[in-house]
């Protein structure tokens, strides 16, 4: 006989709110909200993957901690999608090291070049800079392609579909480019003139 006065048992997930080991995303979403916010999703992205390998495999790790210093995890990281990758017989991701180190190269890189004084015209720093902020975004791309797969999800369907705060921040950043691009093309008639 049951006890009356027991409370009711439930069966519980013990995954949590992750049954992937990483985080999926389409690459098309990744692309868009990266250049909206200015490379600013990377601290996102890196801290849903995080997240989903601490639930998923039970690590040890703190995701907001690793997000923010991104640079000294991301060969960890990257590690992980390509053993993850290879251990489901996807075949292997040879490169996951050159692109960890280019990520951080570039990063570090963008960081340097943002903090050079240059002149108030639009130059060779500048081209530099945001040829160091597009990098990054590559190799984003090449881990969550590989990512994904590693999730059964190689299109990132699941999570492909931008969403109020999604489409807040794409209205932010085009606001920013936006300013961006007009302060360029007052500089550049200001020069002519």
């Amino acid at each position: 006989m049951e006890n009356p006065y027991q409370a009711p048992q439930a069966e519980l997930d013990t995954h949590g709110e992750s049954s992937t080991p990483f985080f999926t995303t389409s690459i098309t979403k990744l692309i868009v909200l990266y250049i909206a916010t200015l490379g600013f999703y990377r601290l996102y992205w890196f801290y849903k993957h995080w997240k989903a390998l601490q639930v998923h495999e039970g690590l040890k790790v703190a995701p907001v901690w690793r997000s923010i210093f991104s640079i000294f995890f991301t060969h960890s990281l990257f590690k992980h999608i390509a053993n993850s990758h290879q251990e489901r017989g996807l075949g292997s991701w040879g490169a996951h090291a050159m692109m960890a180190t280019l990520y951080v190269l570039m990063t570090v890189g963008g960081e340097l070049a943002a903090r050079i004084q240059t002149s108030d015209v639009f130059g060779v720093w500048d081209i530099a800079l945001l040829v160091t902020s597009i990098i990054p975004l590559y190799t984003l791309y090449e881990a969550q392609t590989y990512a994904n797969r590693v999730n059964q999800d190689p299109d990132g369907e699941s999570n492909s579909r931008f969403s109020p705060w999604n489409i807040l921040f794409v209205f932010m950043g085009v606001a920013i480019w936006g300013t961006v691009a007009f302060a360029i093309l007052a500089q550049f008639t200001t020069i002519l003139d």
